[in-house]
């Protein structure tokens, strides 16, 4: 290992703005001393809150989502906005599409995941995701226009002779579930929402009781579950499951699986499951000790557990943490710690105005749900330079969202109760 300390100027990249790289540089901005190199790269002028780009893609503003990095960088920091085509770790360079060849001493990469489709013929070409902001735009976009073609063909035609367009999100984890309910809230009653799950229940990892809630708050949506039979092959019209069947959609959408960024494939350093770089205990690439990998494209296997851990966001978040905690130990010549990861809690929200979560042992659901993932992403975002305003309002719009929610519900039992009660 290069002794940095010995070394009067160096340069520290660190590839991706997402939570594992901006929390890593932000950490490195705070503390490396002044004098040395500390570069962010990105391909997006904005720090995005990803695991709230369902939002995004369901209607929400933009600016409720995203940071300008400009309000977050300082000296010893500095921004490139620039795409990355390559890395050539034993020159220790990388590549960008704009502003050529880049040299670095330390090399953070963070450029999250990409969509894994697992082979299934057709869904690459046909489905939409939404694991970054530009796919979750086109979602956005997509869908909008799907639901006010579906108003303006009603408008024209007799009541019950035109049917809503079809969406179908095929994943039923974290991000299908969140983006689902989000989307049956946004435009209720005016998309046939459809839920895909290869796996015999939705939401894996959460308790049966949470599953249990989850899946009868979908329903009450009028969003149609299915689970247990995989998808074999996608047109451009069908999905083509196992068991036979075959369903027709207006718009697909794959939130089934991510895997590694593909920068890292030609790249010469050790790849593990679903093309994400082999860690060793200190978050180093196991090829190159000079390369930190850390976030969605990181295989760290958790010697608690002898699994890896998933991507996710507070693993991002930890991540980031402990690789800038290492890179300084570095310079000062210092020894590395190794990583290790808590999971603090997991939360999905089902829709605007109902969420489940876990904390330890215990399970949450609706209000304290609610409140507690607001609470967190209002933290993320007051941690990353937005301010208090942010967290504030996420606070205060936990309760209300929550009411809100309850009073819709109350008023769509009556008119169900209404209507059976019609001769």
């Amino acid at each position: 290992m290069p002794d940095l300390s010995e070394t009067t100027s160096y340069r520290i990249v660190v590839l991706g703005a997402g939570y594992a790289g901006l929390t890593c540089f932000l950490e490195l901005q705070d503390h490396l001393p002044r004098g040395h190199d500390l570069v962010l790269v990105s391909r997006d002028r904005y720090h995005w809150f990803t695991t709230e780009l369902h939002m995004y893609a369901a209607g929400e503003d933009a600016d409720a989502v995203r940071i300008p990095l400009k309000r977050l960088v300082a000296s010893p920091g500095r921004f490139i906005q620039d795409y990355v085509t390559a890395i050539h770790p034993a020159d220790q360079q990388v590549e960008l599409k704009v502003h050529g060849r880049l040299g670095y001493d330390l090399l953070v990469f963070a450029l999250g995941s990409e969509p894994e489709y697992f082979g299934i013929p057709g869904v690459g070409e046909h489905a939409l995701t939404v694991g970054t902001p530009q796919a979750a735009r086109e979602v956005r976009e997509r869908v909008a226009d799907l639901a006010a073609r579906g108003d303006r063909t009603a408008s024209a035609i007799p009541p019950g002779g035109v049917h809503p367009a079809h969406v179908m999100v095929v994943g039923g984890g974290l991000t299908g579930v969140e983006l689902v309910a989000e989307l049956a809230d946004e435009y209720p009653g005016r998309l046939r929402l459809t839920l895909l799950e290869a796996m015999p229940e939705i939401m894996a990892g959460f308790p049966d009781e949470l599953v249990g809630l989850s899946r009868q708050v979908l329903e009450q949506k009028g969003i149609r579950i299915i689970t247990g039979n995989p998808i074999i092959a996608v047109d451009e019209a069908t999905v083509h499951l196992e068991k036979g069947d075959q369903i027709a959609y207006d718009l697909l959408i794959w939130a089934g699986g991510v895997r590694g960024h593909s920068v890292l494939t030609p790249s010469g350093l050790a790849l593990g499951t679903r093309g994400r770089g082999k860690v060793d205990a200190y978050l180093r690439s196991v090829s190159d000790d000079r390369v930190y990998i850390i976030g969605d494209s990181a295989a760290f296997t958790d010697p608690a557990t002898g699994r890896e851990i998933p991507p996710t966001g507070q693993a991002a978040v930890q991540m980031g943490r402990a690789a800038a905690a290492n890179i300084l130990r570095r310079v000062r010549g210092q020894e590395e710690q190794p990583f290790r990861f808590r999971m603090r809690g997991q939360f999905a929200s089902l829709g605007r105005y109902q969420g489940v979560g876990m904390m330890g042992d215990e399970s949450l659901a609706g209000l304290p749900a609610m409140f507690i993932k607001h609470l967190v992403e209002g933290y993320h975002a007051w941690e990353m330079g937005s301010g208090v305003m942010p967290l504030l309002q996420k606070l205060v719009a936990a309760p209300v969202k929550y009411l809100r929610g309850r009073q819709l519900t109350a008023r769509t039992r009556t008119a169900v109760r209404l209507r059976e009660q019609r001769p």
